[in-house]
């Protein structure tokens, strides 16, 4: 079985004229949530502080390349303590749709069992509507993360329609 936990970047700052949007850091908001996330992700699926582990730790964090997801996908990589050669930076998920991100996934290595995407949405709600079978995820605000479940061991025949959903969580549902 293979393991994906999505997450759409932290909340950014839209507050600085000229500034691409390439290049936009993390907002207040945003460098709250993402350790807070990233906490509980940790003590609840991953056997953080003690707690038996649902899931294994992620092989690899693979992320867009803007600065949001970027810095993001570096605050859960120190707060599950893993190497720096375990987060892949990855142009093609920059402002991707969901096609592309069902592509990128296709190309994983298949020693990978459990991987972590960072982008941006709407490419990640409508990836994550459509790969997931009988499950509805209702809005995808900054932050969230989505774990899903794949009945199969290589990560080239994902397909829509075959992930079971393990779990959602948003920063609103940690207050």
């Amino acid at each position: 079985m293979k393991y994906l936990t999505i997450v759409r970047h932290a909340k950014s700052s839209w507050g600085q004229p000229g500034l691409a949007d390439h290049d936009r850091p993390l907002n207040e908001r945003g460098k709250k949530a993402a350790p807070a996330v990233a906490a509980f992700l940790h003590r609840t699926y991953f056997g953080g502080s003690g707690s038996s582990a649902l899931l294994p730790l992620p092989d690899k964090l693979v992320t867009s390349t803007a600065l949001r997801a970027l810095t993001t996908a570096q605050i859960m990589r120190e707060t599950f303590a893993l190497p720096v050669d375990s987060l892949l930076l990855q142009s093609r998920l920059y402002l991707a749709e969901a096609d592309r991100i069902l592509e990128v996934m296709r190309n994983f290595e298949e020693s990978w069992n459990h991987v972590m995407i960072f982008g941006h949405n709407p490419g990640m709600h409508d990836f994550a509507e459509h790969i997931l079978a009988r499950a509805h995820i209702p809005k995808m605000p900054t932050c969230t993360a989505v774990i899903m479940a794949f009945p199969h061991e290589f990560w080239g025949l994902a397909d829509w329609n075959e992930a079971q959903l393990v779990g959602y969580i948003t920063p609103k549902s940690l207050e």
